[in-house]
């Protein structure tokens, strides 16, 4: 007895027969982005606030994925009205000694809801250079 697979429709809709059903406890747990899993790694909820830390964290996670570059630190976390504004110094060269590190500031952008917006370098500095702050 050999079985086949159902063929799906060309218009690769499926329709369901009773038995394919999917109890409710069942679903899997989807935020209210209509099937878009909420941000875990900034680790709430709509409607519940964020810390600094936990978005320090997630801004840091989110740039050295995208850059491929280690994060030596995190040097600011700003809540400001258009979302969180994060600086991540990331380490461009590795050098020996490794005080001549050439590493650079990221300034990134978190919407409120914890969503990578925008990044950008705001400057390169060797890590034994000490700089004037204002």
């Amino acid at each position: 007895m050999s079985h086949r697979l159902k063929r799906f429709p060309e218009t690769h809709e499926r329709h369901l027969v009773e038995s394919d059903s999917i109890a409710p406890e069942e679903m899997p747990d989807i935020g209210p982005d209509h099937g878009v899993p909420q941000n875990p790694a900034v680790g709430r909820r709509k409607g519940e606030a964020a810390g600094a830390a936990s978005v320090a964290m997630h801004a840091k996670a989110e740039l050295m994925a995208i850059t491929g570059l280690d994060a030596d630190h995190v040097s600011a976390v700003l809540n400001m009205p258009d979302g969180w504004h994060v600086t991540v110094d990331l380490v461009e060269l590795r050098r020996i000694p490794a005080a001549t590190d050439v590493l650079a500031s990221y300034e990134a952008v978190l919407g409120p809801t914890g969503v990578l917006l925008s990044y950008h370098r705001i400057r390169r500095y060797f890590r034994d250079q000490m700089l004037e702050e204002s």
